[in-house]
């Protein structure tokens, strides 16, 4: 069976590279069942475009600030 097969290979994987693979396996995951989902398309929409732009903003500005604060912890670690 291809998972036996998979697993088995992982045996092979330096374990400093597994957080790394499993981050690829995860996110490979998350987008084949997203594809299976129905479409926002389909979805009403609700709320006002009001709503969207402030909560986008707000997203849009903790994703900046988490990357920030990563790479400063990353990089600049005293």
């Amino acid at each position: 069976m291809i998972q036996d097969d998979i697993i088995d290979e992982l045996k092979y994987i330096p374990e400093t590279k597994l957080n790394e693979l499993y981050e690829l396996i995860h996110s490979f995951r998350l987008r084949f069942s997203s594809e299976n989902r129905p479409s926002a398309e389909a979805q009403p929409l609700a709320g006002s475009l009001k709503e969207f732009s402030t909560s986008f903003i707000a997203t849009e500005q903790a994703t900046q600030q988490a990357w920030t604060d990563a790479v400063n912890e990353k990089y600049h670690r005293s």
